[in-house]
């Protein structure tokens, strides 16, 4: 009986020394960072921002991968079959936790599949409006949908602005109407026109043309004011409790060492401390993360749960 403990034991020891060893010598080959939505947006500009410090920092190759698709399902869903060993990771957006509203089976489980690791940055949306526009703020936002509900209609390019809105919609007691883009470029553009009254994207999505002058911000849906346009108002100033924001986050599939993600959590949030990077992320309206996989863990749960209601007040069916 003692002998059978002592190999137990033995057993689970050398386990440990075995998995310590893993995240000491991780990496030892190129990891690949999957980004599940087209080149050139909001989620390939965090993965090049992070890519080469952290690829100084492992002495390894941080290779960018763009699978877009599906809105983000095909990415994800590689990223989800993929080893849990730490050299295929996913950084994707809040797509993530509105997918499951959005979509009566995916072909991963969110929270069964994935391991949270941190959140790289996170971005405020914004309600916009062009500038030649009557409506100056939020209170002339609700009071026109008040006097005529419905008579207003906000244009978006993914289904978490577009949940966003329906928060706006669900908190403010208003009715406005979405109307969907395949991109903030379109969006951004068609709202300098004055060709849709409202819109909402992150502010790193609108500052482009808020500092051209063609649209102006209504407010933000951070709880604080962005650093990057200090002086918009919050939506909460008029719709207490409001907050909606687009961020960004690096899972790892299941199976992946504690001790491996513990190591690229550390590593990331060490990057995301340099004032290089954290200006970086400041030009394109966004604040760095760099939280721990337990704290990114619950916001990935709540937030989830935050969506699910507002979809099923808003009255969307899963596809």
């Amino acid at each position: 009986m003692i002998r059978h403990f002592s190999r137990v034991t033995a057993a689970w020891v050398l386990g440990l020394v075995a998995l310590t060893a893993q995240a000491q010598g991780f990496p030892n080959k190129p990891v690949r960072l999957v980004i599940p939505f087209a080149p050139g947006g909001s989620t390939d500009a965090n993965a090049r921002i992070i890519q080469d410090k952290l690829s100084t920092l492992w002495g390894q190759p941080l290779v960018i991968d763009t699978k877009p698709g599906a809105n983000t399902i095909i990415g994800t869903d590689l990223v989800a079959k993929s080893p849990g060993d730490g050299y295929t990771l996913l950084l994707t957006s809040t797509a993530y936790v509105v997918n499951p509203s959005m979509y009566q089976k995916l072909p991963y489980d969110p929270m069964n599949d994935f391991i949270p690791v941190t959140m790289v940055s996170v971005s405020a949306f914004a309600l916009v409006t062009p500038v030649a526009s009557p409506i100056k703020s939020i209170k002339e936002v609700l009071a026109l949908e008040r006097a005529k509900p419905a008579g207003l209609a906000f244009g978006v390019s993914d289904s978490s602005a577009a949940l966003s809105g329906h928060l706006f919609n669900m908190m403010g007691k208003t009715n406005m109407q979405s109307v969907s883009y395949k991109g903030a470029g379109p969006l951004m553009t068609d709202l300098a026109g004055g060709h849709v009254p409202l819109g909402i994207a992150a502010v790193s999505s609108v500052q482009t043309q808020v500092r051209a002058g063609r649209v102006r911000i209504l407010g933000v849906g951070s709880a604080k004011p962005s650093s990057l346009f200090p002086e918009a108002p919050t939506i909460a100033a008029d719709i207490p409790g409001y907050e909606a924001t687009s961020w960004f986050g690096l899972f790892a599939p299941k199976g992946t060492p504690k001790d491996v993600v513990a190591k690229i959590q550390r590593d990331v949030s060490g990057v995301l401390k340099d004032p290089e990077i954290q200006k970086r992320f400041f030009d394109i309206g966004a604040e760095v993360g760099g939280q721990s996989s337990d704290e990114f863990a619950a916001r990935v749960r709540s937030d989830m749960e935050l969506w699910a209601k507002v979809a099923k007040s808003a009255g969307i069916k899963p596809e």
